[in-house]
């Protein structure tokens, strides 16, 4: 290793700290994985929302690689992204299933939902740390063949 090319603790190379940029980026995967929840709960055609998810998860990753952000640093977003976006679901699905103005066919559709739910709390945030960090891993080899 050089003498110049020193590392710091979080193994990112001097002067190579996490920008504001990276921050917003997060911000901004979490306010559009809650716009993404209430579009969910639009019947059949919300599961477009898993479809949408994935597309976010990529822009969210090339935003994070753009701004200076590590692969971990993705990784992180889309779990913190992927979580945020399964509680929300989750709890709009209980308060359907709970919901007094629930019709009661419509309260079994509910019930499934909530297990659906309850099932991608753990899921979700694993699948969109992995997109998410895919994501920006391809970014990262696309920008080094580049130089």
């Amino acid at each position: 290793m050089a003498a110049g090319a020193r590392l710091h603790l979080d193994r990112r190379p001097e002067g190579r700290e996490v920008s504001g940029r990276v921050t917003f980026a997060t911000f901004v995967g979490i306010a559009i994985f809650v716009v993404i929840t209430f579009f969910e709960q639009i019947p059949v055609v919300g599961w477009l929302g898993a479809l949408v998810s994935i597309g976010a998860w990529i822009w969210l990753g090339g935003e994070i690689r753009r701004a200076g952000g590590t692969l971990i640093d993705a990784g992180i977003a889309g779990a913190v992204t992927g979580l945020v976006g399964a509680v929300t679901a989750w709890l709009l699905q209980v308060g359907n299933l709970f919901g007094p103005e629930t019709p009661g066919l419509a309260r079994f559709g509910a019930g499934l939902g909530t297990i659906g739910a309850t099932i991608f709390l753990f899921l979700w945030p694993v699948i969109g740390a992995c997109i998410c960090g895919g994501a920006a891993a391809l970014r990262a080899r696309r920008s080094m063949s580049r130089a």
